[in-house]
């Protein structure tokens, strides 16, 4: 099968685009025919090295998350699909499988949703490491109808979600995000956009009851100003410090700070799935590109600050 594929960490010429051997499906295994694939900054810090702690040192590694495609086989023990099946899903990140770039994948059938209606492939692969991470990160915060929530970084992968989650459950919003994408922002449901650098927040004079940091850079003077007492801050950025920030957060200032990575549990998708119908979530795409060219998504998706999600077409 064609696949993106590297042989080792942080080596130029250790990515590749070629043939591996075909994914096959195991014990409750499906073996899905991918067709779309989408960036997520867990993918380029798995890329990267960053997280070789969790994820180890084997080569081949075929990155990736987030995927779409059609069941091509069913394994032993698999219940609720069949070949022909249209799939979306996540294998995860840190399972130590291989990834979804690539022409087939096999995931576990606990890892796999039925595409419903109305949503296209592409469409269901910007999905899951993004809209769910946004999902929970509201969910942690405590977000319901008036609730008076900042979101930094609001027209991102992760962010440019929780911004119409956050609509949808009747929060007032406040975005930040650059100058350039104030109108996009305001598109998705931001009731107030302000600019995302220190200067644009110093320049706030409101306090809000919780604070989700999509973007995960917000600097703990900002978070401290302006945070509400009791209120909560919640990042999906993997911090080895959390623990520590939380309980000096919670003792200094009686405020909650919080960890916000995905939840993929079934009623996680399933609300998720109802948003998307009835109109109240959709991904923005910008940016696709062909498997062969995954490095220039990944590249994207680490550095060119992309409004939405980014795409790998396979």
């Amino acid at each position: 099968m064609k696949a993106f594929y590297q042989t080792s960490y942080k080596k130029a010429d250790s990515v590749n685009y070629g043939e591996l051997p075909d994914a096959v499906a195991g014990p409750n295994q499906l073996l899905v025919e991918v067709k779309f694939v989408s960036i997520n900054p867990v993918d380029y810090k798995i890329r990267n090295g960053d997280l070789k702690f969790l994820v180890g040192s084997k080569f081949p590694k075929i990155v990736g998350s987030d995927f779409s495609g059609i069941v091509k086989e069913t394994g032993p023990g698999v219940i609720g699909f069949k070949a022909g099946d249209r799939v979306y899903g996540v294998v995860p990140p840190f399972s130590g499988k291989p990834g979804s770039l690539a022409g087939m994948v096999s995931v576990n059938s606990k890892n796999a949703r039925l595409i419903p209606e109305g949503i296209s492939f592409e469409e269901a692969a910007s999905l899951p490491v993004a809209a769910l991470t946004a999902l929970n990160g509201l969910r942690r915060c405590g977000v319901t109808a008036g609730s008076n929530l900042l979101i930094n970084g609001a027209t991102g992968g992760v962010g440019h979600f929780a911004v119409q989650i956050a609509k949808a459950v009747g929060a007032v919003v406040t975005a930040t995000c650059s100058e350039a994408n104030s109108e996009l922002a305001k598109k998705l449901g931001a009731d107030i956009t302000i600019g995302y650098r220190k200067e644009d927040l110093a320049k706030s004079v409101n306090q809000f009851d919780m604070i989700f940091d999509a973007w995960g850079k917000m600097e703990h003077s900002d978070i401290r100003r302006l945070l509400k007492k009791g209120g909560t801050y919640a990042s999906p950025l993997i911090m080895p410090t959390s623990f520590f920030s939380a309980l000096f957060f919670r003792l200094a200032y009686g405020k909650k700070f919080t960890s916000s990575n995905m939840r993929s549990r079934p009623e996680d998708y399933a609300e998720i799935e109802k948003l998307f119908s009835e109109r109240k979530l959709r991904p923005v795409i910008e940016n696709r590109f062909p498997l062969e060219h995954a490095d220039e998504a990944f590249d994207m998706t680490e550095n060119g600050k992309p409004r939405g999600k980014v795409i790998v077409v396979v």
